[in-house]
């Protein structure tokens, strides 16, 4: 019975809650049935009027977080999932903004390392959001080079932060 009261009464607000952060509602509806899932075995030690509400939204919070990280080991999402992952991180306590931070360097440095028009272009799409042939246009080349420059500039990232990723 507990259940079902939690269930009916936060499940739109969880989903609400779920979608601030994963911008997706199929995802965010995922997430909160899971966090009900897991929270079925421990109904008995929770009161609605206590700790139900907290418990609810902070393990949605945690699911969002871990639905996050696993898309992130992914290489096509993992550029944009970093950002998401920066804004939750944003909300949390000091050392994870230090850890954030570092992170950051890392990218910044890994940028360094590649050649100046890599960055340029890849500043220009990610940054500017230009389109490859409007750089192509600008800078006065093939599109394809521009996709060639942004792909490897990618892959270079990806190969170096992945390694990285393991205290986010």
């Amino acid at each position: 019975m507990l259940f079902n009261q939690l269930f009916e009464k936060y499940r739109t607000a969880l989903i609400g809650f779920a979608m601030s952060y994963l911008k997706d509602k199929d995802d965010a509806e995922d997430v909160v049935q899971d966090v009900f899932s897991k929270i079925w075995d421990k109904i008995d030690n929770i009161q609605e009027n206590k700790d139900g509400k907290s418990l609810l939204f902070t393990a949605t919070k945690n699911a969002c977080i871990s639905h996050l990280r696993h898309k992130a080991s992914s290489t096509r999402y993992q550029v944009s999932i970093l950002a998401k992952i920066e804004l939750i991180a944003l909300e949390n306590s000091t050392i994870e903004k230090i850890e954030l931070d570092e992170l950051q360097g890392q990218i910044n440095s890994i940028m360094q390392t590649l050649p100046d028009d890599y960055q340029e272009i890849f500043f220009m799409n990610r940054e500017e959001g230009l389109r490859y042939i409007d750089i192509a246009k600008h800078k006065n080349i093939s599109v394809k080079t521009v996709e060639k420059k942004i792909s490897l500039t990618l892959k270079i990232l990806r190969n170096s932060i992945t390694h990285c990723l393991w205290f986010l």
